[in-house]
C-alpha cells in the first residue's frame, strides 16, 4: 500500500456512495476539483479507472466495484481501531450505560451512579427500574447493561459481579403473627 493516502481512499468511498462529484465535495468539505485530484491520484496508484464519468452520470467500473467491496470492510476496521484508541485515551468508556435496579433508587444506587459519571464523563448513565417479579428479564432482553438485584442468584446464563451492598434481610408479617415480636429469626424457623 505504498504511497496511498487515506484521504484518497476516503474520497473514493464517498464518491462510490454519492456517485456525484459535487455532493462528494460537500461531504468531504473540499472543492470538486480536489475530489477529482484525489480520485485521479488513487487511480494512478492503482493503475486503472475506478469510476466512469460522463457529463450526465458517474458509475463504478468493474475494477471500482471490486476495489470497493474489499476496501470498505478494511476501512471500517481501521476507522473502528482509531475510535477505540480515542476512547481509550479518554478513559475508555463512552456511550450510555443502562443500570437496572429493583424498587426505588435509594441513595446508595444514586451515589454509585454519580461516582461513575464523575470517573467516566464521556459515558452517560441511565438508571432503569426493573420489576421485582422479573429481575433478570431486562438483562436478558438487552434493555439494561447491568442490574442491581438481591442475592442469591442462580442463573447459569448470567454473570454475577461484585456485591453492591450488604443489607440485613427483613421479614414482614402482620402485627398479630406469632413471629411479629421477634428481633431475630433463623432460616430453619421460616421453613
Amino acid at each position: 500500500m505504498s504511497g496511498v493516502e487515506i484521504r484518497e481512499l476516503e474520497c473514493f468511498l464517498v464518491l462510490s456512495e454519492e456517485l456525484h462529484f459535487g455532493r462528494a465535495a460537500e461531504r468531504l468539505y473540499v472543492s470538486q476539483s480536489r475530489v477529482s485530484q484525489l480520485l485521479g491520484a488513487l487511480e494512478r496508484r492503482i493503475g486503472g479507472r475506478l469510476l466512469e464519468r460522463t457529463s450526465r452520470r458517474v458509475s463504478l467500473t468493474p475494477l471500482g466495484e471490486g476495489f470497493l467491496s474489499e476496501l470498505r470492510p478494511s476501512y471500517e476496521a481501521l476507522r473502528a481501531t482509531v475510535e477505540r484508541a480515542r476512547a481509550s485515551a479518554r478513559g475508555g468508556l463512552e456511550g450510555t450505560l443502562r443500570v437496572g435496579f429493583l424498587g426505588s433508587a435509594d441513595e446508595r444506587v444514586m451515589g454509585a451512579l454519580s461516582a461513575f459519571r464523575e470517573r467516566h464523563p464521556h459515558c452517560e448513565v441511565a438508571p432503569v427500574e426493573i420489576p421485582l417479579a422479573d429481575p433478570f428479564g431486562a438483562v436478558r432482553r438487552g434493555d439494561v447493561d447491568a442490574a442491581i438485584v438481591c442475592l442469591p442468584v442462580a442463573e447459569p446464563d448470567l454473570v454475577i459481579g461484585s456485591v453492591f451492598s450488604r443489607q440485613p434481610q427483613l421479614l414482614a408479617v402482620p402485627l398479630g403473627h406469632p413471629l411479629a415480636g421477634r428481633a431475630t429469626l433463623g432460616a430453619e424457623e421460616l421453613a
